[in-house]
């Protein structure tokens, strides 16, 4: 039901902003980026449960508990990353789409930094045994 009343409020805001582009570019980019931006909220609010169970999941399995928040970090940049570029792709800036994408990349490879450099670390521990 709930993907329903979000498909739903998808089209409408296609539709809206497809009738308002002919006479105007700029307010329907700006129709699909806050539909776009009130289906994430939904979407995020839907997906707090999830969040709480992979925590708790995570908690009592073999898993750290920075290792699933360095997940989660990673998914959440990954998620905004594409939208944001897939906004900018819609509204003609592929070059800036591709920027945004390497940003993305960029900030997930930076927030993964200390995981990697705590394997190298236990890497080195084990090469010295």
């Amino acid at each position: 039901m709930e993907l329903f009343g979000i498909g739903v409020l998808a089209l409408c805001a296609v539709l809206f902003a497809a009738l308002v582009q002919k006479s105007n570019k700029e307010y329907a980019l700006l129709i699909s980026l806050g539909a776009a931006v009130v289906l994430l909220l939904v979407i995020l609010d839907r997906a707090d449960p999830l969040f709480r169970q992979v925590r708790d999941m995570a908690s009592a399995g073999p898993l750290a508990g920075e290792a699933v928040s360095l997940m989660l970090r990673a998914v959440g940049i990954t998620v905004v990353g594409q939208v944001v570029a897939r906004l900018c792709k819609d509204a003609g800036e592929s070059a800036l789409s591709y920027i945004v994408e390497l940003a993305a990349r960029a900030a997930v490879l930076a927030a993964a930094l200390p995981a990697v450099g705590q394997i190298l670390e236990y890497l080195g521990e084990i090469a010295a045994m």
